[in-house]
């Protein structure tokens, strides 16, 4: 991989439980680390569902091969939340391939 294409910024955010004041374990999500990426465009869409326009955006991260991320993890690019949904190696080029979806909130 060549280290030009790496060129946005990206936030990889872990989940982690704690629990609340009324004793129930609760998910937040905490910053752990910034790193460059190479970010493609790999589709996007807009649907109604429960009568409400929802756009459903898909991209492609390629990052650096020691990166530690798995499938439980966020993104957060361009202030916006991704949802990781698949983490494919690729070792011959020393890069991840991570495809992740937008979070519609």
């Amino acid at each position: 991989m060549q280290a030009g294409l790496l060129n946005e910024i990206i936030e990889v955010y872990k989940p982690e439980l704690s629990i609340n004041e009324y004793g129930e374990q609760v998910q937040t999500f905490v910053k752990t680390y910034e790193t460059k990426a190479r970010v493609i465009h790999s589709s996007g869409s807009r649907n109604i569902e429960n009568n409400e326009i929802v756009n459903n955006y898909s991209k492609t991260l390629q990052l650096r091969y020691y990166v530690d991320i798995n499938e439980t993890y966020q993104i957060k690019y361009q202030g916006k939340m991704y949802r990781v949904t698949s983490i494919e190696e690729v070792r011959q080029y020393n890069y991840k391939e991570i495809i992740v979806e937008l979070i519609n909130s």
